[in-house]
């Protein structure tokens, strides 16, 4: 983002993040982490491009410490700063009946806390732009993001709110960015937005639907690339799995290589030996995010020959559980009522699918500016 406010003129920046930069005669040291490399060499190729640039260490959701920092450069006679563009973000993937209030907070504190800190000390009318970098999160919602998507909805509503006011405001609700941020497992989050007729989009692409929002007077704007031949499907092939008989099996048989394989499968997306995986400890305690849940349903309805839904690990959140779930779907029970109970529980692991689906066939909306 850095390098794209150059492209557009910007010649003093001002980067602000958690981490803390070592000294410039430190900067050389071969000791410095691939993580802080990373940062040194970006902050020198902007300045070979006779650009200023500031970096300083702060948490942007503490008011003190933003205003200390405003008093600090206001004492040196630095230039005022003219533009914001927030796009800090942490994401912690929980069901809302597992969250804690520190899960909660965690993830809502560097957008909710940091929008509005920055909203106080910068406001309407104080500088010429002011850009909150949000997800489609916020609109479409993604198993285990309830606290992610409720942050990005709220700096669509500052946005508005700002927006009224007559502050050029602008929320992006973008889809993953590839090789990017969250998303930096490219091909795992591409195989599940293609399921949802989408795909991850280029920082080119990013920055170009940025600059037509921008030139529109809108104070929030959604950006995912969606199919645009006539029936919706945009060329892509059908999602197609190999249909797996479990007919010559025990109903024990089934569940127990069933198991045996989810605890293949998941051990090794959590990369842990597969004898370190308790099939009754949940999930959550093993540290699994959106992206791993992604990947281990991708494996999962490969094995097992069934598309799964979206919430299948949050619904079934143990080896055990998740097995005896699948047992009854691909291995029908001598009793109905679990029969029953499992389409049910199917059923109503698929309605973010069925919305997704909705949202793929759904004709574009006229502008609402002609």
């Amino acid at each position: 983002m850095a390098g794209w406010l150059v492209d557009r003129g910007a010649r003093r920046l001002v980067l602000t993040g958690r981490t803390t930069l070592p000294p410039r005669r430190d900067w050389d040291l071969d000791t410095l982490d691939a993580g802080l490399r990373q940062k040194i060499d970006a902050i020198r190729g902007l300045e070979l491009r006779g650009v200023t640039v500031e970096a300083v260490a702060v948490d942007i959701g503490n008011r003190d410490d933003v205003l200390s920092l405003l008093d600090r450069r206001d004492r040196d006679g630095a230039a005022p700063i003219r533009g914001i563009i927030h796009a800090a973000g942490v994401t912690d993937d929980q069901l809302v009946t597992n969250m804690t209030d520190d899960a909660v907070r965690r993830v809502v504190w560097p957008k909710i806390a940091g929008s509005q800190v920055l909203h106080e000390a910068f406001p309407p009318g104080s500088v010429d732009f002011f850009f909150l970098t949000a997800s489609a999160a916020g609109i479409f919602g993604i198993p285990g993001q309830g606290s992610y998507a409720a942050a990005n909805s709220y700096l669509d509503a500052l946005a508005r709110t700002r927006r009224q006011r007559g502050c050029h405001t602008l929320s992006l609700d973008w889809v993953a960015w590839q090789d990017l941020g969250f998303a930096a497992d490219a091909q795992i989050v591409s195989e599940e937005l293609q399921r949802m007729g989408s795909r991850a989009i280029t920082p080119a692409e990013a920055f170009a639907a940025w600059e037509f929002a921008d030139g529109h007077d809108v104070a929030q704007a959604v950006v995912v690339p969606v199919p645009t031949s006539a029936d919706g499907s945009g060329g892509s092939e059908s999602y197609l799995l190999p249909a797996r008989d479990w007919s010559g099996l025990s109903a024990a048989e089934v569940r127990n290589e069933l198991e045996e394989g989810l605890r293949r499968i998941i051990a090794a997306e959590l990369r842990i030996p597969e004898s370190a995986l308790d099939t009754d400890r949940p999930f959550a305690e093993l540290g699994l995010n959106s992206l791993m849940a992604m990947a281990i349903r991708r494996e999962a309805e490969q094995f097992v020959g069934i598309e799964l839904s979206a919430t299948m690990l949050f619904n079934h959140p143990t080896v055990a559980a998740l097995a005896s779930y699948l047992a009854k779907r691909v291995a029908p029970s001598d009793d109905p009522e679990d029969d029953a109970m499992a389409l049910l529980s199917s059923s109503a692991g698929s309605v973010l699918d069925s919305l997704f689906d909705r949202i793929e066939s759904s004709p574009p909306e006229a502008d609402r500016s002609k």
